[in-house]
């Protein structure tokens, strides 16, 4: 897959799960450790919140049972990276996160003269 492919192509989701995370109710939430999905169709969101890394500016990994267990992606990886200002903001965060973390390094380590 080329760089400049949809997420979508990169994640290979299955049609049904593509489908659920286009309909289903999803909340994001940004965090350090990358986005907070809760899934509020469910009587208790809470209990179907799960967090989405995200790696090489895609939706990497998430701990679901489905993430784990099927094929392709899950529908909460799919559900970020089909909502591109969701994907965008985790994106840009993460870049911020790895500047910050390289400027440290730096103050922490000068060059020797």
């Amino acid at each position: 897959m080329s760089p400049s492919a949809h997420p979508i192509e990169q994640l290979e989701p299955t049609q049904r799960t593509l489908r659920r995370a286009q309909y289903e109710a999803f909340e994001f939430e940004l965090v350090a450790q990358g986005i907070l999905v809760r899934n509020a169709s469910h009587a208790n969101p809470e209990d179907h919140e799960y967090l989405v890394t995200i790696e090489d500016d895609l939706p990497h990994s998430c701990p679901c049972p489905a993430d784990e267990h099927h094929r392709g992606a899950c529908k909460h990886r799919v559900a970020v990276a089909i909502r591109t200002s969701v994907l965008e903001a985790a994106r840009h965060a993460q870049r911020i996160r790895e500047l910050q973390t390289s400027e440290v390094q730096a103050t922490a380590n000068p060059p020797s003269p």
